[in-house]
């Protein structure tokens, strides 16, 4: 690929996230950008191309990951390859490494093959700033605008796969949980990451706490791992059922819980939804559809079952209580495993 030496002009463009910022590939460009950004030299900018097909112009390898990933292109995620040697000073990281996305906004695409040269490219704010949502809330200039509507308002997802894994280095529009429904492989976070679980069940007084506070129990050690419980139909400040506080006793575990009414910024919260029944699936998806591919079945979480309801045993024998406490148990065992693998 041809790469410019002397287009320098700075771009500032919607995109199917968030605005962006950049300009043509070339060495110029990236200490403009830098300058403009402030962004710290050791932070390589990521390349946009308006086709699939150009990913090989850049990159050393295509690992066979890649293949599994390619349904979410274009759209919001950047992968990270390892690239080529000749790439210009400033996109290449330390380790030798380019972040390459395919935008889903259709005349950004358009600019890019239309001008046959990638764009270098970043979120539209000061490097550590407010991320803005569309053009009208960017608040440094550029040479050229280019006019259209912003997306979701949330930054691309970054995902390593350069050695055919999958380390996660940025949450962002596609979710953790649809990456690896999609590929079938298990992501692992890079090292500024948290993981947040969310249990939901219908009035958070029985089943959704009595996971929360068994699985804090499991993962104590973890302080990456955040977990939190709400209902669909909660009364917020409800004492926790009687019986479940009675068997979390038994079991020495705490059992001092009030109930919290399940909200659209818990369900963003999370990275990881699990619930008991359809009904809760059904009622999170309501208030959240882009969330939809967040949210599992805790019976069933990691394996091939087709058992996936956990019933309420509110209003039955304790016995009936202590049967889901064991059912949540040996589900949470599994979910231990999967965020140990995580870090």
């Amino acid at each position: 690929m041809n790469i410019s030496k002397n287009k320098t002009e700075i771009f500032l463009f919607p995109t199917d996230t968030v605005p962006g910022i950049g300009c043509f590939l070339s060495s110029g460009c990236v200490e403009k950008l830098r300058e403009l950004k402030k962004r710290p030299l050791d932070k390589p900018f990521p390349i946009l191309l308006g086709d699939k097909k150009d990913i090989k112009n850049l990159v050393a390898e295509i690992p066979p990951v890649y293949k599994k990933l390619e349904k979410f292109l274009p759209g919001g995620i950047t992968l990270i390859f390892k690239g080529k040697r000749n790439s210009p000073p400033g996109v290449l990281s330390k380790e030798g490494k380019v972040g390459i996305r395919i935008p889903k906004h259709r005349e950004l695409r358009s600019f890019i093959r239309k001008n046959k040269l990638p764009l270098i490219a970043t979120s539209a704010n000061i490097s550590g700033g407010f991320t803005p949502r569309n053009l009208e809330e960017v608040d440094f200039g550029a040479d050229r605008i280019i006019s259209g509507e912003s997306g979701s308002g949330k930054p691309s997802t970054v995902l390593d796969i350069s050695d055919n894994s999958m380390i996660l280095y940025r949450k962002g529009e596609i979710s953790i949980r649809e990456i690896e429904k999609t590929t079938g492989q298990e992501i692992k976070l890079g090292k500024n990451l948290d993981f947040n679980i969310l249990f939901v069940c219908q009035a958070n007084r029985c089943r959704s706490p009595m996971a929360e506070i068994q699985l804090k129990h499991l993962t104590g050690d973890m302080k990456k791992v955040h977990i939190r419980s709400a209902g669909i139909t909660a009364v917020s400040g409800s004492e926790i059922y009687e019986d479940a506080g009675t068997i979390l006793e038994e079991n020495n575990l705490p059992a001092e819980h009030t109930s919290k009414l399940l909200t659209k910024f818990l369900i963003e919260w999370a990275d990881l939804i699990l619930v008991m029944e359809d009904i809760q699936k059904g009622y999170v998806t309501i208030l959240s559809p882009e969330s939809k591919n967040k949210i599992a079945f805790l019976r069933n979480f990691n394996t091939k079952s087709r058992k996936r309801i956990i019933e309420d045993p509110v209003g039955k024998e304790i016995k009936f209580c202590r049967e889901t406490f064991e059912i949540i148990k040996e589900s949470n065992k599994r979910l231990e495993i999967y965020l140990r693998n995580k870090f």
